[in-house]
C-alpha cells in the first residue's frame, strides 16, 4: 500500500512486459510502407486491363492461372479480386461489383487507407495501439465474413454461367 503523499508514481507500477505505446521510427516505417503499398496497388490496378471473363486479370502480372479454378472448375475465394480492382480503378463500379464484391470493398478500403495513414503519421499514433484497439478484432471478423460471402456469390454466379 502506498501512503498519501508518497513519492512513488503510478507510472512505476506499469508492468514491464507490455509493449511501449510511444510512436517510433519503426511505426513511421510501417505506415510509410503501408502508404506505398496502397498507392502501388491503386496504380497497378489502373494499369491492368480487366479480364472480360471476370477472372484472370492477375495473369497480366506473369502469375499462373488460378490452380483451384483449373483443378475444380470452381473459383477460389480470391478469384476475380484483381479483375474487380482493375474495373474499380476505372470507376466501372458495377463491373467491379459483378466480378467480385469483396474486390470493390477492398478497393475503397485501399483508397481510404491513404489519407488515414497520413493522419496516423501526423498524429504519431503508435502501430501497437491500432493492433490493441477494441474494434480491431471486430473489423477483421467482419471482413472475413464479407470475403466468404463474396466467395459464395462468385460460386453461384459461375455455376449459373456453366
Amino acid at each position: 500500500m502506498v501512503a498519501i503523499g508518497s513519492s512513488v508514481s503510478l507510472a512505476s507500477k506499469r508492468p514491464t512486459h507490455l509493449p511501449s505505446l510511444t510512436y517510433s521510427r519503426q511505426d513511421q516505417a510501417r505506415y510509410l510502407s503501408l502508404l506505398g503499398f496502397a498507392s502501388a496497388a491503386l496504380i497497378l490496378a489502373r494499369l491492368l486491363s480487366p479480364s472480360p471473363r471476370g477472372v484472370g486479370t492477375h495473369e497480366q502480372l506473369g502469375l499462373p492461372p488460378c490452380f483451384f479454378l483449373t483443378l475444380t472448375g470452381l473459383p477460389c475465394p480470391s478469384c476475380g479480386l484483381t479483375t474487380s480492382f482493375a474495373h474499380a480503378a476505372r470507376w466501372h463500379l458495377y463491373e467491379a461489383l459483378v466480378a467480385q464484391p469483396f474486390g470493390l470493398l477492398a478497393f475503397f478500403l485501399t483508397i481510404l487507407l491513404i489519407p488515414l495513414t497520413c493522419f496516423l503519421i501526423y498524429r504519431r499514433v503508435p502501430w501497437q495501439r491500432l493492433l490493441q484497439a477494441h474494434a480491431a478484432d471486430w473489423v477483421m471478423y467482419t471482413l472475413l465474413v464479407l470475403y466468404l460471402l463474396s466467395w459464395g456469390y462468385k460460386l453461384v454466379v459461375l455455376k449459373s454461367l456453366l
